[in-house]
């Protein structure tokens, strides 16, 4: 059974899993499920549509699924949903959706550190990374694997794509290819994240291709690009980023 702090506010159709930990004064509204192994730290606040997956960590003073700051919301019924092993810490807020039945997406692994909000029908992706003091519109999707710098602002509809790294105070107004290191205000394109990549064990030939579809795509040279895409998933991938973008990629350094 869930392990409740006598102070803690709960409400009785709220579904706690076996093993849940609520801390000192936290409140849990109604419509409100949490899996396995999470832990509520004090004074957070889940609101209705929270769905939290096993093993989080949420607080202390963490505010979950609260209304978007969105004029086209009713009051409809929507939902935040975070993957297993989510932490949001201290002060951080996650907006539920907007649209009936929709839902703002955590996935699984990612961190939040202190300070950032997420506005609603925004999706980030697993194991992302978002450093304190960041504000995130709605719509925004963030891809695995992904490192926000501090103090950073993402526009509305913006996408980052996976394996990127931003540095701090970032102004994020177009979409950023995957496997690139970006920064400035308005961002722009430097070179890949090299550090992350060989973290995530992608080196060797594999990285050679991505240095040539980076230069590729600061030059604009198409033809290169279609024929790495021939031979490599991963610039593949870039490509039909760039493709379905809406907002525009993000311009190039120098």
């Amino acid at each position: 059974m869930a392990d409740i702090h006598p102070s803690a506010i709960i409400d009785s159709h709220a579904k706690l899993a076996e093993g849940v930990k609520v801390h000192p004064f936290a409140v849990i509204e109604d419509d409100v499920e949490i899996d396995t192994g999470s832990e509520i730290l004090a004074g957070t606040v889940l609101r209705k549509g929270s769905r939290v997956g096993k093993n989080c960590r949420l607080g202390p003073y963490a505010t979950i699924a609260t209304e978007p700051h969105d004029y086209s919301f009713k009051g409809e019924m929507s939902y935040t949903i975070l993957g297993d092993g989510v932490r949001i810490s201290s002060f951080s807020g996650v907006e539920r959706a907007t649209g009936e039945g929709k839902a703002t997406l955590i996935g699984q692994g990612s961190t939040l550190m202190p300070h950032v909000y997420i506005g609603h029908n925004s999706k980030v992706g697993q194991e992302v990374t978002i450093i304190g003091g960041t504000e995130i519109a709605g719509h925004v999707e963030i891809g695995d694997f992904a490192y926000i710098g501090g103090s950073s602002v993402l526009h509305q509809f913006c996408r980052v794509g996976a394996y990127v790294a931003t540095a701090g105070m970032s102004g994020i107004l177009q979409d950023i290819l995957p496997f690139s290191m970006a920064q400035g205000r308005p961002v722009m394109h430097y070179r890949l994240n090299k550090v992350g990549l060989e973290r995530r064990g992608i080196i060797g030939e594999r990285y050679k291709i991505l240095e040539k579809a980076i230069r590729g795509f600061r030059r604009k040279d198409w033809v290169l690009l279609n024929e790495l895409a021939s031979q490599s998933e991963d610039v593949a991938f870039m490509l039909k980023f760039k493709e379905s973008s809406e907002r525009g990629l993000s311009k190039f350094a120098g």
